[in-house]
């Protein structure tokens, strides 16, 4: 077989390769002959089966596999002799490859994308203003409330109807010119969230103080996201059925107490100060990580590998595509929202690939390995998170090829973390 490597730039490469007619089709023989001598099928003994039956029922597929191997071959072949730092490779069509005829050699050739050779500058050392804040009186009182919030159950609205903080099981329904163009039972609602198409305002002073069995109506304009498109943008109403109307009652401060483990208001206080600076004092290191590693993206100009910038932003797109079909969004929204989206995701995929190729050089200058302990410790961590088994989480990352991706995050919060040790913080 014959190799050769053409550089298409700084980050991209052709590997093309030749194999002789009678090295190809005597392999792919050589390979129908050993599935005869294995194969096991209906009318014929053991082993005894004709290679002219296994060429039609398993030819295709074999020159496939065939092929796939002289591929493979290739590849390593090309990266042994000419050094190559390969990050992503171009897939080859094999469906146009195997119906190759006698006499003809196998010559075929795919694209690979290179890493960016980077000459690091200084990295060490970087200024980042500290921008964090105290916890104030009114945060601690907000986050006591938000667990009330939180924490509260409901209870049977009654005569008092549906308070503003309350909740509902309702039936909602569109009426476009006496027309019902939307049925939905058993919606849950509260007078904070109204539904699309209707002002806020409007909304809360209709359900509030609303009972069992009351039926409210409210203008409202028909979203350009709605299925139908003959209805959107037109005005109608809103008819809302109140099957179930509740309050919701916060627990006691005795409750409260229990569960922050305090047997005081001042004891809870110093609890919330606590657990607030801690998260604030974790945003903050997270932002300080986030703005040196921007300042080392902004000092560093590299050429990119076009193809792989082009898959992450394909895939970009169709996660979006994806989930707005989710959501039951019309063609027509998914075919604009994506086609907007289509320069944004250019742009986030290639500085997530900056991000990503100064982290490995980073990284590689000052030998911070990702080890095995690392992973297993990574791993641990995860099934604990999704209250998993550690053997389930580890088989769910070897079946979809996910443990270089986890090093690769894991790698990052390592040059993430010595970056910041190594910054120079200023006061605000």
């Amino acid at each position: 077989m014959q190799v050769t490597v053409e550089k298409l730039g700084s980050c991209q490469a052709k590997i093309t390769f030749v194999v002789p007619s009678q090295d190809y089709h005597g392999a792919v023989q050589a390979q129908l002959k050993e599935r005869a001598a294995s194969a096991n099928l209906k009318g014929f003994r053991p082993g005894k089966v004709p290679v002219q039956v296994i060429e039609k029922q398993f030819g295709p597929q074999v020159r496939s596999e065939t092929i796939e191997k002289f591929v493979q071959q290739a590849f390593h072949e090309a990266v042994q002799q000419h050094s190559l730092k390969v990050v992503g490779f171009q897939k080859v069509n094999l469906d146009e490859l195997v119906n190759l005829p006698h006499g003809t050699d196998l010559s075929t050739g795919f694209e690979v994308s290179l890493r960016p050779e980077i000459t690091l500058g200084s990295y060490t050392g970087l200024e980042v203003t500290n921008e964090l804040t105290p916890v104030t009186e009114q945060e601690i009182e907000q986050a006591i409330q938000n667990v009330k919030v939180q924490n509260s159950h409901p209870e049977a609205a009654g005569d008092e109807g549906l308070p503003e903080n309350g909740i509902a099981l309702a039936k909602i329904e569109w009426l476009v010119n006496g027309e019902t163009v939307l049925n939905a039972d058993g919606h849950r609602v509260t007078p904070a969230q109204p539904t699309p198409g209707v002002d806020e305002a409007a909304w809360k002073a209709a359900i509030v103080g609303a009972k069992n069995g009351d039926v409210r109506e409210v203008a409202m304009t028909v979203p350009d996201t709605f299925n139908k498109e003959e209805h959107r943008g037109k005005a109608g109403l809103t008819r809302v059925s109140i099957k179930e109307a509740y309050k919701l009652v916060p627990p006691s401060d005795e409750d409260i107490h229990k569960m922050a483990n305090v047997d005081s208001d001042a004891a809870l206080k110093d609890f919330v100060k606590q657990q607030l600076t801690q998260q604030k004092e974790l945003q903050e290191m997270n932002r300080v990580e986030t703005a040196l590693l921007q300042t080392l993206i902004e000092a560093h100009a590299f050429d990119l590998p076009q193809m792989m910038v082009q898959e992450q932003a394909r895939s970009r797109l169709m996660q979006m595509e994806q989930q707005l079909r989710q959501q039951q969004a019309p063609e027509e929204v998914v075919r604009q929202q994506v086609e907007a989206n289509r320069e944004a995701s250019l742009k986030a995929a290639e500085h997530g690939l900056r991000a990503l190729f100064l982290v490995q050089a980073v990284g590689e200058k000052e030998q911070l390995l990702v080890t095995k302990e690392d992973m297993e410790a990574e791993l641990r961590s995860i099934a604990a998170r999704n209250n998993a088994k550690l053997e389930e989480v580890g088989k769910w990352y070897q079946e979809n090829n996910g443990f270089d991706q986890l090093a690769i995050e894991i790698l990052e919060r390592k040059v993430r973390k010595f970056l910041r040790e190594k910054a120079t913080v200023k006061p605000a």
